[in-house]
Formats: C-alpha cells, sequence, structure tokens
C-alpha cells in the first residue's frame, strides 16, 4: 500500500513511486475529494480539481489506463441536458454560475473533474466511467460504520434528539409526484462502481447512480418509520413555527449533539422540497447496467428499507452523539 496526498503535486510521491505506479497501474478509481457543502469553489480546487488533475497525469504517463471517477448529482441537478447520461458535459454544461447556493462550491469542483476527463479522453483515450451519485446511505449489516457529519446522519440525529418533525418535508399541492428520497446504500453504491467501472474498458461512460423506484418512499417515510419504531417525534405542520421550533431546540442541545445536527446546515432545508416521482435525475442506462451485471439477486437498484433507518438509531447511539 501507497498512502499519497490528493491534494499534492504528483499526490506528494517521490519519483520513483511516481513512476513504479505508471508503470504498473491498470486501473484508477478516484472516490478521493474534500467533501463540504458549504466551502466555496476556490477553498476545494486544489484537492477536488487539481488532485484530479494529478491522478490524469498518472493515468496516461508510461501507458493509458482504466480510470473511474465518482462524482455527483450536483453537478446537472437543474439541467436536463446535462443529465442526460450519454451527454458530453463540455457541451451540455459549459460553464458554471458561482452564486453561493448550497453545495455549489463542492458541485463546481467536481464539475471540472468531469470535464477534465472529457479532454482527456479525447486527447489520450482516456477510458473513463463516471458515476454520479446522490446522497450515500450507511452499510445495512456492518454495525457502527455511519458517516456521522453528512446531512443524513445530523438530520436523523436532529429528529431523535429534539423530538419535532415537520409535517412534510415537501411541498404540498406541487409537483409532478409523491415525495421521494434520492439514496443509495453504500454496499450497493460499491458493487454497482466496481462492476460496471472495471467492464469500461473503452470509451466514455456516464452513470446517474440514482434511486428512480417511483415507491412514495420519502424523508416523510423515514419519519413514519422512526415513529413506528418507538422514537416520539411531533409533528408542526407550520413550516415557519417548525423552523423556528427546531433551530431553538438545536441550539439547546448539548454540545457533542449540537456539532453533528443540522444547525449549519440547515438553510438546505430552509423552505419545503418540491416532491418528485422518482430521482430528478434520468437513469435509464445505470438501470440497465445493474440489470445486466445481477449485483444481487434481485438484479436491480434497491429501495430504501425501514431496516436500515433503524440500524441508524443503533449506530448514532453506538458513536454516542444521541
Amino acid at each position: 500500500m501507497v498512502a499519497g496526498d490528493i491534494g499534492e503535486p504528483r499526490l506528494g510521491l517521490d519519483e520513483e513511486t511516481w513512476q513504479r505506479l505508471a508503470d504498473t497501474v491498470d486501473l484508477i478509481v478516484h472516490p478521493a475529494a474534500l467533501v463540504n457543502h458549504v466551502l466555496p469553489y476556490g477553498q476545494l480546487f486544489g484537492p477536488n480539481v487539481l488532485g484530479t488533475a494529478e491522478l490524469i497525469r498518472l493515468a496516461v504517463t508510461s501507458r493509458v489506463k482504466q480510470f473511474t471517477y465518482l462524482s455527483t448529482v450536483a453537478v446537472v441537478l437543474g439541467n436536463a441536458a446535462a443529465a442526460d447520461e450519454s451527454a458530453d458535459i463540455r457541451t451540455a454544461c459549459g460553464a458554471r454560475d458561482l452564486d453561493g447556493d448550497y453545495a455549489d462550491g463542492y458541485a463546481a469542483s467536481k464539475w471540472a473533474g468531469e470535464v477534465l476527463l472529457r479532454e482527456a479522453h479525447e486527447a489520450f483515450g482516456l477510458p473513463v466511467a463516471v458515476f454520479r451519485s446522490n446522497m450515500i446511505l450507511a452499510h445495512p449489516r456492518y454495525r457502527g460504520q455511519l458517516n456521522v457529519p453528512d446531512v443524513f446522519t445530523r438530520l436523523v440525529l436532529s429528529l431523535l434528539a429534539t423530538g419535532i418533525a415537520p409535517g412534510s418535508f415537501y411541498a404540498r399541492g406541487t409537483g409532478d409526484g409523491r415525495g421521494h428520497f434520492d439514496a443509495l446504500p453504500v454496499d450497493f453504491t460499491a458493487r454497482a462502481v466496481t462492476a460496471l467501472g472495471d467492464d469500461a474498458r473503452e470509451g466514455y461512460r456516464t452513470y446517474n447512480v440514482v434511486n428512480p423506484h417511483d415507491d412514495g418512499i420519502s424523508l416523510d417515510t423515514v419519519v413514519d418509520w422512526l415513529i413506528a419504531a418507538g422514537h416520539p417525534l411531533t409533528r408542526v405542520q407550520d413550516h415557519a413555527e417548525r423552523t423556528e421550533h427546531f433551530e431553538t431546540a438545536l441550539r439547546g442541545l448539548p454540545d457533542r449533539q449540537r456539532q453533528h445536527s443540522l444547525l449549519p446546515l440547515l438553510h438546505a432545508f430552509a423552505e419545503p422540497a418540491p416532491p418528485l416521482a422518482g430521482s430528478a435525475l434520468p437513469a435509464d442506462r445505470f438501470r440497465a447496467a445493474v440489470r445486466a451485471a445481477a449485483l444481487d439477486e434481485e438484479s436491480d437498484i434497491p429501495r430504501l428499507s425501514p431496516d436500515l433507518i433503524t440500524k441508524y438509531v443503533a449506530d448514532l447511539r453506538a458513536h454516542r452523539p444521541v
């Protein structure tokens, strides 16, 4: 094993180690990033953009290697042309505005990575598989493996710690369908990335790694499951009233709980979300590839389950923030 630093030139490696990797590596899988939805683009540029450029340099040194890149759905949200899994990101989304919206800097840094990979594919014939994930949830079996700082874990912790939930996370009477929470567990995501990335021996493929099921399983359903599991939650129907009570309750939590709560990310929940029937992104290519790969006995993209949500509670208690 060789430890490097994605934020350093040549990954912080000495020349001999760099050259040895360039000569012997067959496949580069690039999930490394500074994942932060608050920091601006300038602070994410080094590790997320220059770091990707350094890995591309490694990928085309000595001989061309396969390249798997973990991106984010935020790159193409709100842009139907760019969200097409067959689109060229350079023409479908040739520039980005940095308006300071939620996760704007992070999305721009991953967009820049996709642009660099398109350029490298065209210039050097680099075989690339890009995987745009939405929320990646915890493993359904392994205890204690929880990403405590992510927004979903913060949400579950905050609901349990305050006992306050919205009447609905979604705007009523709007949208084209029922509320839906677009998230996939990490074990399935890892299997899909491994299998489909290894299969990409040539060309350039993009997959929207999303949960496309129009199943009505939403954040409101998560609250239902928590209540059914015996956790006392009071739904506050008025959004403004709920927001005020929720923030006050979060600020009153003990330090350890407050640090792991939704408090720094409340702006992401400032307004009810429009309900959607399934994912906001198309996933025809991804779903077809998953079915063809037969990753599990279902041979399909999994749905969110109450067992996974109750496991979150047990894992949070093991970490002692609730």
